[in-house]
Parts: C-alpha cells; structure tokens; sequence
C-alpha cells in the first residue's frame, strides 16, 4: 500500500507546475479534496513560523508537517528559489523525519533535472513524461 497519495510542486508565484495522485482508489471527488489541501496547504506555508520573507534564504528548508487532515497529513519543503513541494500521505502512515528529508531532496534534484532541460518553459506546468514516470518510480520509496 502506497503512503504518498499526493506530490505537489508549486512555483514562487504559487502557481501549479505538477499535481500527481497516487492512491489507486482516487474518484473525482476525492482528486477535487487532494487539490483543495495542496492549495490550503500553500497558506500555512507563507504563515508558518520560521520561513524567512526576506531575499535572504537558506539553500534548503524542509517545513515538516503542515497541518494533519482527517485522512491525511501535510508536508512541505521550500527551495530557495521559492518553489514548494508538498506531498501528501495517509494519516495512519509512520514516516520519520529524515525519510521525508530524503524524499524531497531526490523530488528536488528530479525536478532540477527536468526544468534543466532547454526545451522546458521556465515557470510553466512540468508536463514531461518521463518526469511523471521518475516521480511514481519515487514514490514507493518512501
């Protein structure tokens, strides 16, 4: 069983360059609920204690839980170029800190790879194949 049910990646202006969900069970209802959490998700990011404002941020920062829901639980991780990724998993999953920390690092270094690309249009939706391919090949590594 998958813990991840959702990977979000968020550009500075908090537009969405990738939204995947993984839960083999997703209806359309429930795709609606796992975007409207990334998206409640992107205020508690620019509210949470700790995240600098000024021009001044550290290379990496992992926030670690944003907020629990009902059914699941909220993490995020802000590059210093401002770009969030968030991802979201099932609430009865036991993951430590330093997996996660793991995770968005390699989450990271996929997305720096596919917007390396010179074909990519920076600040636009990441719509390659291969990158939706090395995310789910991630994500039951966690």
């Amino acid at each position: 069983m998958k813990k991840i049910v959702c990977v979000a990646i968020v550009g500075k202006g908090n537009n969405p360059l990738f939204i995947q969900d993984f839960s083999s069970s997703i209806t359309d209802e429930n795709k609606l609920k796992l975007h409207y959490i990334v998206h409640c998700s992107l205020d508690i990011i620019e509210d949470k204690p700790g995240v600098p404002t000024s021009k001044k941020l550290p290379s990496e920062m992992y926030l670690g839980l944003l907020y629990p829901t009902e059914d699941y639980k909220v993490y995020g991780y802000l590059t210093n170029t401002k770009i969030k990724f968030i991802i979201v998993v099932l609430d009865n999953s036991d993951i430590k800190d330093s997996d996660l920390k793991i995770f968005f690092k390699r989450l990271q270094l996929l997305f720096i790879n596919t917007t390396s690309n010179p074909f990519y249009k920076p600040n636009s939706k990441i719509e390659s194949k291969k990158f939706l391919q090395d995310v789910t090949n991630l994500v039951p590594s966690l």
